[in-house]
């Protein structure tokens, strides 16, 4: 009998819990509302990501790269312009926070690479790396992720101060390669004995 009950009350509820029909208006009350093409939309505070393109057998995919634009724009369906970045590129094997950049604006592209410019400063342990440009091609099946400069860069970090033409990093192995360098760098001499 407890059980009738109990659900005799949660019909009742169920029913009583639908949706009201809400009174006609006349077309004159109704505000027109202006559609916006994907093309001419502009959103505030979002959180872009490329992930690694290896198959994963049924693990979730780690990403490559984070990208946070306070300002964005849609280009078009795999194109988006975003301002006021701050982006992380991961360590592929631990998943941890490998490089740190911050740039006025640039161009996100899906699945494929992102282009920042302006003010451009990465992080990569104790070094800091400064130049006006800067470009992330995300891993492929052929080839690991790379990202490179777009001009001249500015190489600081403890004792070490270099000029360079150009920079070119490779994420997963922690190797960088500096072109037409000058400046200063520590001299480690290694105990033979």
């Amino acid at each position: 009998m407890k059980w009738i009950v109990i659900f005799i009350t949660s019909i009742t509820l169920l029913f009583s819990c639908g949706k009201k029909n809400a009174p006609a208006s006349t077309t004159s009350d109704t505000p027109i509302v202006n559609k916006q093409s994907i093309e001419n939309m502009n959103v505030s505070s979002v959180d872009l990501y490329h992930h690694d393109p290896r198959p994963t057998i049924g693990e979730a995919r780690k990403p490559t790269l984070w990208l946070h634009a306070e300002k964005f724009a849609v280009i078009d369906e795999n194109t988006w312009k975003v301002e006021d970045v701050h982006a992380v590129i991961y360590d592929v094997q631990s998943g941890t926070e490998h490089i740190k950049i911050s740039a006025n604006e640039g161009l996100f592209e899906k699945m494929n690479k992102a282009s920042l410019t302006g003010n451009v400063e990465a992080q990569m342990s104790d070094i800091t790396f400064n130049t006006n440009g800067i470009e992330w091609k995300n891993r492929s099946d052929k080839e690991q992720a790379q990202i490179w400069t777009h001009g001249k860069i500015v190489v600081q970090g403890t004792d070490l101060h270099l000029n360079a033409e150009s920079l070119r990093i490779y994420p997963e192995t922690k190797e960088f390669e500096l072109e037409d360098v000058s400046g200063q760098v520590p001299l480690i001499l290694r105990n033979t004995t």
